[in-house]
């Protein structure tokens, strides 16, 4: 039994103050019902791990952070959800003939009792905290009924006999055309698509199988179906998108498409060979997403202004520039969208078409048959166009053609895979592009990154230190100012992420007569980077510091996507 009350222990500990915990049980009264421990999280004077490390001393018991382990699904079937829900508990592990069970109360001796009693093996209580333990209820009970069938239906024995390494890939096409693993790829296919996710990643380890989504560019992991089943779903989603899968050495490319909701959607599927197994990423692309505003992006002010005074120019080229995922596609069709007009002829070479633009001709490089970019661009100028967008700048044959077009009298939009907007035009002189071209035809070059934005419901202030601020270079050295920032914290709104959205962040390089006679020269990035910040550039960490400083992202995540480069 607890020989002192847990808010004595965090105090004499200096885990907490007096007037801490003063605070926290005056709370206590308010909410007769609510545990000190989830008072003090809420108030955040004390995390997770904290709470677990002190009620195991408390309470003389073993601790385990279920946030840290990966649980086997055998164990899990061995509890069923509803005792689990009953009784706060969690199955973790079987070592040497012994249950071990992860509970908020380690000392209901009636759980303990019939669970031994279920499993008819001795059962070994271990403390878990109540957030952590109604989490892995959720993650490990939560598989669909799709999952559960299909574990019942193939029985563990075929589960095994398909993870042996020589697979009869007359036995895996079957079993990749039963009905239960349709049922169970289409499950994981439409829930991300309901969850806005962008991607899905079908990763196999040693012991587990993994399923993530990436939703506002991170990944999160959700439930997954057995390790045993990997194979089936991974020929599966092959033959959906026209793959080979009795080939599983060499990587492959394919599509799928599929009407969800009512939509159109595709999907661009990779595989590749793993030392535990093929690997699948699908990217998804929804066609019918209604193309943003540049505003809705979050250009505004001077560089909503710059930028759209660049767009209705009427030839050269204006440049994207970011890495994979930060939005430079769904800039450029948002400034189609803004010029476009029955009056003009746009035409466009991606790879792949992300949206379907109305009133503009789309092309989807093809390289099996020979469409290319620069081939497609060729052809381009035998149609009159007015407008062009090139999908991706990777190559001195597509530049050098999109740079001749722009001089030819036409508006000509790319993207390319630069860190900032200064480095974009040292990239193309390392193409091969001469210097001269490069200054007659690029007349903007932009950076963007995305960032997610605080949930609205949830998000909290907070008011950073000046030795922060200083480092930030938003007040100067020794000066004292007090700012209001906002940190997430999670609420149901968001999926207790703290973020709900994305939005953009922008850097924009007028090409003027001073930047061209650097270029002329040569120069580096960083000098093109001084002089157009001279010339009133904002660079992306500047724009990510306004947004922090107005409540809309937080630091942690600008300084996740958006590195400040010093001037030199």
């Amino acid at each position: 039994m607890p020989t002192k009350p847990l808010g004595e222990i965090l105090v004499e500990k200096h885990i907490i103050t007096q007037a801490q915990l003063d605070k926290a049980l005056a709370e206590q009264k308010k909410n007769s019902g609510k545990r000190l421990g989830h008072i003090l999280q809420d108030m955040e004077f004390i995390n997770d791990k904290t709470l677990l490390s002190v009620l195991g001393q408390q309470l003389n018991c073993p601790t385990i952070d279920l946030n840290d382990v990966i649980i086997d699904g055998d164990v899990v079937n061995l509890v069923p959800e509803d005792m689990c829900r009953r009784y706060r508990l969690m199955p973790v592990l079987k070592e040497n003939g012994v249950l071990v069970v992860a509970m908020v109360d380690p000392l209901n001796f009636q759980a303990i009792s019939d669970v031994k009693f279920l499993v008819h093996q001795d059962v070994k209580a271990a403390l878990a905290t109540e957030k952590s333990l109604e989490k892995s209820i959720k993650e490990y009970y939560g598989l669909p009924d799709a999952m559960q069938d299909i574990v019942k239906q193939l029985g563990r024995d075929k589960l095994e006999e398909i993870t042996e390494e020589k697979i009869d890939m007359t036995k895996l096409q079957e079993m990749a055309d039963d009905a239960p693993v349709i049922k169970i790829v289409n499950h994981i296919i439409l829930q991300a698509v309901t969850e806005k996710a962008t991607d899905i990643h079908v990763e196999p380890f040693e012991k587990h199988l993994r399923i993530r989504y990436r939703r506002d560019g991170v990944l999160h992991e959700v439930t997954a179906p057995p390790l045993g089943l990997h194979a089936a779903i991974i020929s599966r989603i092959k033959i959906m998108s026209g793959m080979d899968i009795a080939e599983t050495r060499l990587p492959q490319d394919g599509r799928i498409s599929k009407r969800i909701e009512g939509r159109e959607i595709d999907f661009r599927v990779s595989t590749v060979p793993t030392q535990f197994g093929e690997r699948a990423v699908l990217r998804i692309l929804d066609r019918t997403t209604n193309v943003l505003e540049l505003e809705k992006l979050g250009m505004e002010g001077e560089n909503l202004k710059k930028f759209e005074r660049m767009i209705q120019r009427p030839h050269g080229i204006v440049l994207v520039s970011g890495p994979t995922g930060s939005g430079k596609t769904t800039t450029l069709y948002a400034s189609l969208n803004r010029i476009n007009d029955v009056n003009d002829n746009i035409l466009t070479i991606e790879e792949p078409i992300e949206y379907n633009l109305e009133g503009i001709g789309q092309v989807q490089v093809n390289e099996e048959i020979g469409l290319t970019f620069g081939r497609a661009l060729r052809h381009f100028l035998r149609q009159d166009p007015d407008v062009i967008l090139v999908g991706e700048m990777r190559d001195f044959e597509t530049a050098d053609i999109a740079i001749r077009s722009s001089l030819t009298g036409h508006l000509v939009f790319s993207t390319i895979h630069t860190n900032d907007a200064p480095s974009s035009i040292t990239r193309l002189i390392d193409m091969g592009v001469e210097p001269f071209l490069i200054n007659s035809s690029v007349i903007m070059v932009m950076a963007q990154r995305l960032v997610r934005k605080l949930c609205e419901h949830c998000k909290k202030p907070y008011h950073p230190s000046a030795v922060q601020l200083e480092e930030l270079g938003l007040i100067k050295k020794g000066e004292k100012k007090n700012m209001e920032f906002y940190d997430i914290k999670g609420c149901e709104f968001c999926d207790h992420t703290g973020y709900a959205g994305r939005i953009a962040l922008f850097e924009i390089m007028i090409m003027t007569d001073e930047i061209r006679d650097l270029v002329m020269q040569k120069a580096p990035a960083h000098m093109l980077r001084n002089v157009a910040r001279k010339q009133g550039m904002t660079l992306l960490i500047e724009h990510g510091l306004d947004l922090v400083k107005r409540g809309i992202t937080s630091l942690d995540e600008v300084l996740r996507v958006a590195i400040a480069e010093k001037e030199t």
